[in-house]
């Protein structure tokens, strides 16, 4: 099955993955409209997906900072 794998101790919350999110689902780039969020915070960031996420894999292939993985078959 496939999976995003996230890795938020890499993150450094610069948004790219929910920019490509938005931008392939909604046809704009608009982080709150993504369905992976970051939350930043506390210095550090959380990574978490909406139930709407299909597990594309659009957010880990735009991932600079390794971040996020596609895990699995799709």
């Amino acid at each position: 099955m496939k999976g995003i794998e996230a890795h938020p101790e890499r993150c450094t919350g610069c948004l790219i993955c929910q920019l490509m999110c938005s931008f392939t689902f909604e046809g704009r780039f608009n982080p709150s409209r993504a369905r992976i969020k970051i939350d930043r915070a506390d210095g550090s960031c959380r990574i978490s997906f909406s139930r709407e996420c299909t597990l594309c894999g659009r957010c880990a292939e735009h991932c600079l900072y390794g971040a996020l993985e596609v895990r699995g078959e799709g």
